[in-house]
């Protein structure tokens, strides 16, 4: 509110300068072109005055909605007090009886009538929030009505630009001047948001693509470099603003969703053939002939960035061995250098806040993975980091960076759809092989970021009702998983340099996590618990089979952090299987709880099992792993409850999860390896299972009206003395909790030992036990 006020004071004290300035300095001036002049400026008083009052009656109208707003919210805390005060306890569910409630007051609400209430009192907040956004969208839309359409660029403007830059003198006018086109030709903030969600933005005034053409070809990669130097010499404010302008244009121009007004539009074919030829530069082609390796050593070595110019420098005699070798096979020095240049114009680009293009993030992709290629095939003779020993750092990093801002083009990378037209084009292991295995500066995040995007964008895209947003994710996640569970795949990344060798998690932990961020919303589809979207029951496995589904619990148990991503997400549907199962009649909550329990076993332990031979360590591993993974993460948990509505009623998932006794209930350590599932000895899953059941039925039913079950639960610590369950502290007996937790569940019509029979045969059909299997494998 404030600041839209502020917005319309600065133009309303703008248009008063410039009018009062204009009347004197015209006072004497007459004549056509003055009465022309005058007109012009009343035109544009009159549309600042009404840009102005929009500007105020938004913010008008937002005041109004945060009052109206708040005081319905008064309103529903009062009837929640007021329940409570009565002795009745409030939750997500309705209200129910307090462990004090003495009873209700003849002519006094009971339950029901104050839960309605509440209702009543919600609804009403949700009605004026409605009418409020429906009054600011309908000023919002005027306030577009009344703004003029932004000036047409001159075909020469660029051209004009560039040589004011390159004069030799850069003035705070000429900045001015600079950076006010750079943001005409540009996007603002909800443009930018609008692109990244995948959308097409219509925003840029007339000739907007032919200037940043020119500008762009005009400059060529090394003339942006130059300027962008420059700039961040200067320091400025103004000089940085144009600097981050600078390396936003490259990407408006490349891409295919950015138009201007008469539907010109960006693309990959608009960029300056050198800034495509630095992408597509590979070992001998043809985009690098023409490089000449500079004569001398000092000359050689001015061309280098100062990171490879030191580690050169600090051996003695390796700058001149790189310098001859370079002039030796200059094939070999051309593509090194390309490689560098390209590090550093994408190192720069990537400071903007824009999108790129699906064409031009695609083929970042496609050079990220040949660099890598390349730097893993030293020693073969073939490599020019054989011929010339220069290490180049984090260049396939800085592209990936670029590119994985557009999720479309990861989206195209992991389907081995480039052009995005629903037909597999190459061979996505060639491109994401070289990427994963790869052993990065950074341990794989920048890779990660073709992955790690899926889990969040299907919570936004459903809280915005955008159901192509969401398929888009859901398919991305299924093509991952896919890649991830093909057994050569599968092999490779738990043996990354060879035959018992080091594990994905080992090498590259950063991308297992993206790998884990990415997924762990799709556990559903991994248990083939959900089959309503884009990933079909058996996308990934066929019917009885999980073997790819273990695959990947395995590569996530590689990495501790990973691990524990994925056992807290496990943690929160595994509440909500306990949930569906007694809301019921379905038996299928039991059966999903066991096949993801068992899921999550056989990873750590298939993990443990490739990475160690000694069978003492093997159970190290484990263990250990076992308490990381089910450590459980509060922030997962509350993510996924909100990005995922399944999981928005299920009882208990915003509890202190981080306490030893709530981690130990969720799945208890195995201290002994011969008393776990996998010799069918269920025991420690029992006591845990039926508290999750017992607290979700206590959250739909309210407790049980025996007073002898309510006093056990007391005696045994499962209940607190504010009426709230807890799993009890310390080392409870496990058969008393699940005994107590039976009976409580036997008196709402409930049967464990139901539940318990088929999260068994579920548990079975991914993990046979060792009476049916000598590996759990």
């Amino acid at each position: 509110m404030i600041s839209t006020e502020s917005v319309a004071t600065r133009l309303e004290d703008a248009r008063d300068s410039i009018h009062a300035s204009t009347n004197d300095l015209w006072s004497a001036w007459t004549g056509i072109a003055a009465d022309a002049a005058a007109d012009h400026l009343d035109r544009e008083r009159k549309s600042d005055t009404n840009i102005s009052y929009e500007l105020r009656e938004i913010a008008s109208a937002t005041r109004r909605a945060d009052e109206d707003l708040a005081h319905a919210a008064r309103v529903a805390l009062d009837r929640i007090a007021a329940a409570e005060r009565a002795g009745f306890t409030v939750g997500d569910g309705g209200v129910t009886a307090g462990p004090d409630f003495t009873g209700v007051y003849e002519g006094e609400p009971d339950a029901a009538a104050h839960w309605g209430m509440i209702q009543d009192a919600l609804r009403v907040i949700g009605e004026v929030d409605d009418d409020h956004a429906r009054r600011i969208t309908g000023i919002v839309s005027n306030l577009i009505d009344v703004t003029p359409s932004p000036a047409a660029f001159s075909p020469d403007e660029a051209a004009h630009d560039w040589a004011m830059l390159t004069d030799g003198t850069v003035t705070s006018e000429d900045l001015g001047r600079f950076t006010t086109n750079l943001a005409a030709a540009g996007l603002d903030p909800q443009s930018l948001d609008e692109l990244a969600k995948g959308k097409v933005v219509t925003a840029l005034p007339a000739g907007a693509f032919s200037y940043l053409e020119n500008l762009y070809g005009e400059a060529g990669a090394d003339g942006v470099m130059e300027l962008q130097q420059q700039l961040l010499a200067d320091g400025s404010t103004s000089a940085l603003d144009a600097r981050d302008s600078l390396a936003n244009g490259i990407l408006t121009l490349s891409n295919e969703h950015v138009r201007d007004v008469d539907d010109d539009r960006g693309g990959w074919d608009r960029l300056p053939q050198d800034v495509r030829d630095l992408v597509g530069a590979r070992p001998g082609s043809a985009q690098l002939d023409g490089y000449q390796v500079p004569p001398t050593l000092s000359a050689f070595m001015d061309t280098l960035p100062p990171d490879i110019r030191s580690e050169l420098e600090s051996e003695p005699g390796a700058a001149a061995t790189a310098h001859r070798n370079a002039l030796a096979d200059p094939a070999d020095a051309a593509y090194i250098d390309s490689v560098i240049r390209g590090r550093e114009f994408w190192d720069f680009v990537g400071t903007g806040n824009g999108t790129p293009g699906a064409e031009l993030g695609t083929k970042l992709v496609e050079s990220a993975a040949s660099q890598a290629s390349v730097l893993d095939t030293p020693g073969s003779g073939t490599s020019p980091y054989d011929t010339i020993p220069i290490t180049v750092g984090h260049a396939g990093e800085s592209m990936l960076d670029v590119a994985t801002s557009n999720h479309d083009v990861s989206a195209r990378v992991l389907a081995g759809d480039l052009n995005g037209d629903g037909r597999t084009d190459i061979q996505r292991d060639d491109i994401l092989t070289p990427l994963f295995t790869h052993a990065w500066d950074d341990g794989g995040e920048s890779a990660g970021r073709l992955t790690n995007w899926m889990t969040h964008e299907i919570g936004d895209a459903h809280a915005a009702g955008d159901p192509a947003r969401a398929d888009r994710a859901e398919l991305a996640a299924l093509h991952l998983s896919q890649y991830l569970s093909h057994e050569a795949s599968f092999d490779r990344l738990m043996d990354v340099h060879g035959e018992n060798t080091s594990s994905i998690g080992e090498v590259n932990p950063g991308l297992v996590r993206a790998f884990a961020d990415g997924l762990h919303g799709y556990i559903p589809e991994l248990v083939r618990a959900d089959a309503s979207g884009a990933w079909k029951e058996d996308n990934l496995d066929s019917p009885n089979s999980n073997e790819n589904a273990r695959r990947i619990f395995t590569l996530m148990a590689t990495d501790q952090e990973s691990s524990a991503i994925f056992g807290s997400a496990a943690t929160a549907f595994g509440r909500y299987y306990a949930d569906d199962f007694v809301e019921g009649p379905s038996y299928l909550g039991a059966s999903n709880a066991g096949r993801l329990q068992a899921l999550l076993d056989t990873g750590i332990y298939n993990a443990g099992r490739e990475m160690f031979d000694d069978r003492a360590r093997i159970d190290e591993f484990v263990q250990q792993r076992r308490e990381d993974t089910f450590n459980t993460n509060y922030t997962i948990i509350r993510n996924l409850v909100a990005l995922d509505p399944r999981l928005s009623g299920t009882v208990g998932l915003l509890m202190d999860v981080n306490s030893t006794s709530i981690r130990d209930t969720f799945v208890p350590a195995f201290d002994n390896p011969e008393l776990t599932p996998f010799t069918g000895d269920f025991s420690r899953y029992s006591a845990p299972n039926a508290y999750n059941l017992l607290e979700n039925a206590v959250g739909r039913y309210g407790l049980p009206d025996d007073p002898t079950i309510v006093d056990d639960l007391r005696t045994l610590g499962l209940l607190r003395s504010d009426g709230t369950l807890t799993y009890p502290s310390g080392d409870p007996s496990l058969d008393k909790i699940t005994d107590l937790a039976d009976r409580t569940l036997e008196t709402h019509g409930i049967d464990f030992s139901t539940f318990r029979e088929h999260y068994i045969d579920a548990y079975g059909s991914v993990a046979p036990t060792t009476r049916e299997s000598s590996s759990p494998r």
